[in-house]
């Protein structure tokens, strides 16, 4: 019983620790230092007390695994909570005939800003949408565009908007 309690609690931590470690690379990629270092500084002391754990028992593979799938799980629940907490902006980019309902008023209704772009596609002349959102807005970007145009094409693309004022 103790070893199934032994391996719940290094699970739990590795879990903990993985998912913050996921958090933190992705703050560090998103130019947020502070944060990914406050986050840091608590995963690492979980990592020493998980790691710790483990290596008294060293001989025990069922702890190791414990371990190590602690560490699979914390990978995927990391970048569930990140796409919870959507830090960072998206680039929309919408796609549709030039004769079709535009977006960009709607769009510029709610606060967004929209660029519009003349294009040629395959069919004929087409409008380009480009609009910068926060990720935490995505959903109801797309369902705006949607209930527009519900036969616009859609991409995204993470961006990392950058000014030019000091």
């Amino acid at each position: 019983m103790e070893l199934i309690f032994s391996a719940g609690i290094i699970f739990s931590l590795r879990l903990a620790d993985q998912s913050l470690g996921t958090m933190r690379s992705l703050l560090v990629a998103k130019n947020k230092p502070i944060y990914a270092a406050l986050i840091g500084l608590v995963e690492s002391a979980i990592w020493i007390v998980a790691i710790s754990q483990v290596i008294k028992d060293i001989d025990d593979p069922f702890l190791i695994g414990a371990y190590a799938s602690g560490f699979a799980a914390g990978t995927i629940l990391g970048s569930y909570i990140e796409r919870l907490v959507g830090l960072g902006n998206i680039v929309v980019r919408v796609f549709s005939p030039a004769d079709s309902p535009s977006v960009a008023e709607k769009l510029r209704e709610n606060g967004h800003g929209v660029t519009v772009i003349d294009g040629q596609g395959k069919d004929g002349p087409i409008k380009i949408y480009w609009c910068v959102i926060s990720r935490r807005r995505l959903r109801s970007v797309l369902k705006m565009i949607e209930e527009i145009n519900p036969k616009a094409y859609i991409t995204t693309d993470m961006t990392s908007p950058t000014s030019l004022r000091k």
